[in-house]
């Protein structure tokens, strides 16, 4: 039987880069749960991706196309060459930059078209962006459904995108809450952490900011630790400002693989971005017990209640965001009664289970239908 004659229906996910972040996390831990359900899974990376597809662990094919910056013409010839390999069921494309490969694969013969808008990026963190607006709105007649993972990026679509209703569907993110049952004691010097890229969509530099603020109205004994975990492009320019501010309690641990284990060791997680979609770093924060001080922006406000589980503030504002950070700094009771009520939403709201159901089910009505 020749290798491209397929048991079970295959699934291609189609993402820009694989590398670390929220929404690959997202994609991986559906794929990896629906190892007993009767699809096989197949990721496509336009540019590259990082040491996960060369890992011994990783059990999912991996392909990168090598796609250049800006417009790439011969990707869309690779991806069709591609495709009619594969012969897949199901295209399931993340955000943006994704989106107008759908055409090219009907040509290839792919009959079931999902598209999920995960968050929107710093050159468009409101989501008006005309032209890339007609482009999502043009491609709705070629993808069959639009995921949406917060009640946010769901209205949006619908309202200022103009996608039909019938074809946008809301499935929250979920996470492991087991993975993040870790036990929790309050540390004498206050320990904040950031999880995420270090981009400019993530405004790492506004949080320094607010250290900054922090270091000017408190004893160096009350100045709580920051860990900022992650990598990208602006940590040289960020380890730079910490040294000129004399931010010592600062430190860069870079892309980590063991955020339970950072989690179990964090009062309260921080997130200063300016645009999100539901962040998995909240989820899993919350699922530690570990409350959030985080910016009003994107799902934020759909998983974190003011005062309940943390406290929301404006994006781009290092005053409020110090302000945020002192309640907990002044009121440290506060971080163990927020963290069991943080646990306690994710639990209810956003367990992995339902979302990974959520998306079988789509997976099973594109096959069926």
């Amino acid at each position: 039987m020749s290798s491209l004659v397929r048991k079970v229906p295959v699934i291609v996910h189609l993402i820009y880069r694989l590398d670390i972040g929220g929404l690959e996390r997202v994609m991986l831990n559906c794929i990896n749960q629906m190892q007993d359900e009767n699809f096989e899974h197949v990721i496509v990376s336009l540019t590259d991706a990082n040491n996960f597809s060369q890992s011994e662990k990783n059990q999912i094919k991996v392909y990168c196309l090598g796609k250049k910056e800006g417009s790439d013409l011969g990707v869309h010839f690779k991806l069709f060459k591609l495709l009619r390999k594969i012969k897949p069921a199901i295209l399931h494309t993340y955000n943006l930059p994704t989106i107008e490969y759908h055409p090219i694969s009907w040509l290839a013969g792919v009959k079931g078209h999902i598209h999920a808008e995960h968050g929107r990026d710093i050159g468009d963190p409101a989501g008006l962006n005309k032209k890339h607006n007609i482009l999502r709105k043009l491609m709705a007649s070629f993808i069959h459904r639009y995921v949406s993972v917060s009640e946010d990026l769901h209205q949006w679509l619908i309202n200022t995108v103009g996608i039909p209703e019938k074809k946008a569907l809301l499935i929250q993110n979920g996470i492991n809450t087991e993975l993040f049952n870790v036990p929790k004691t309050l540390s004498k010097q206050l320990r904040f952490t950031i999880v995420a890229r270090i981009s400019p969509v993530k405004d790492h530099q506004n949080l320094l900011s607010a250290f900054t603020l922090l270091k000017k109205q408190l004893p160096a004994d009350k100045l709580p630790q920051l860990a900022i975990v992650g990598e990208g492009e602006q940590r040289a320019q960020l380890e730079q400002y910490c040294k000129i501010s004399g931010l010592d309690t600062v430190s860069f641990l870079g892309a980590r693989d063991d955020i339970e284990q950072i989690l179990s060791q964090t009062d309260v997680f921080v997130l200063s971005s300016i645009a999100e979609g539901i962040p998995m770093t909240i989820l899993e924060a919350m699922s530690a017990k570990t409350p959030i001080v985080a910016t009003r922006v994107g799902g934020i406000p759909e998983v974190v209640e003011e005062a309940k589980e943390g406290f929301l503030v404006d994006k781009s504002n290092a005053e409020a965001l110090a302000q945020g950070l002192l309640n907990y700094i002044n009121h440290p009771e506060l971080i163990l009664e927020h963290g069991e009520n943080a646990r306690a939403k994710v639990l209810k709201q956003f367990n992995e289970k339902h979302m990974v159901q959520a998306y079988l089910e789509q997976y099973k009505a594109l096959i069926k239908g």
